[in-house]
């Protein structure tokens, strides 16, 4: 663990640790809980797009990801650091307990594995440390208290990677990045602002401060229950 936490400080110089990059094994624990279908899109992954999320307010009518609202995009991936990442959080049965956790997860950082027009999900989530799976139309949540500063560090990492997100189809673009990466693409997003979404996350610092938050029971797949298989 005191090896892997500097390597997600500095993402950006993991290149050396895995030169040799290929599609690793999981643990027999998440290859056991999860679907073929839905580790093949993680093992192969062709492309690996990460996005900022978290839990949508009541009222939001902005840009959702497995029902979560997007806040950015984070970047695509370089093969080392997705290796990087299934090595030392999904490959190692001491990464994951299978003891029962009752927390309420706190979205934060969602990695879309791609696989031809195929993908995989994967949610790191921190304070409760957690690995959520979702793949056709299911999801999974694994207890990963085990390694709870690392995804602490990955999702702090990732988040200071984070651009505005603007939807690939005002874009007119095949990938699923929603990045303006042209002048003529900018100008459009310029533009579409006036009549996006109302996004909640976009408030004054002062309304915000003084915002108090409803106090609500934890529903929904986000208050995880982990149970021993």
């Amino acid at each position: 663990m005191k090896k892997f936490l500097p390597m997600f400080c500095c993402v950006t110089a993991i290149a050396a640790c895995a030169d040799n990059a290929h599609a690793a094994e999981v643990s027999e624990y998440l290859n056991n809980s999860l679907s073929p279908l839905a580790l093949n899109n993680v093992l192969k992954a062709e492309r690996v797009f990460c996005y900022n999320v978290e839990m949508p307010t009541e009222d939001y009518t902005g840009y959702t990801l497995d029902q979560m609202a997007i806040t950015g995009f984070c970047g695509m991936l370089r093969p080392q650091e997705s290796t990087l990442i299934i090595d030392e959080l999904m490959k190692k049965e001491s990464s994951l307990s299978e003891k029962q956790a009752n927390c309420v997860i706190k979205p934060r950082i969602l990695f879309r594995f791609y696989r031809g027009v195929d993908s995989t999900d994967v949610l790191f989530s921190s304070p409760c440390p957690s690995l959520t799976f979702f793949y056709g139309g299911t999801l999974q949540s694994f207890n990963a208290a085990p390694v709870a500063e690392a995804i602490k560090k990955l999702s702090e990492t990732f988040e200071e990677k984070r651009t505005d997100f603007v939807s690939p189809a005002l874009l007119n673009q095949l990938m699923p990045i929603g990045v303006a990466s042209t002048d003529e693409q900018k100008a459009l997003v310029a533009k579409q602002k006036q009549v996006q979404p109302k996004r909640n996350w976009v408030k004054p610092e002062e309304e915000l401060d003084n915002e108090q938050p409803a106090k609500q029971e934890p529903k929904g797949w986000n208050k995880i229950n982990i149970k021993k298989n």
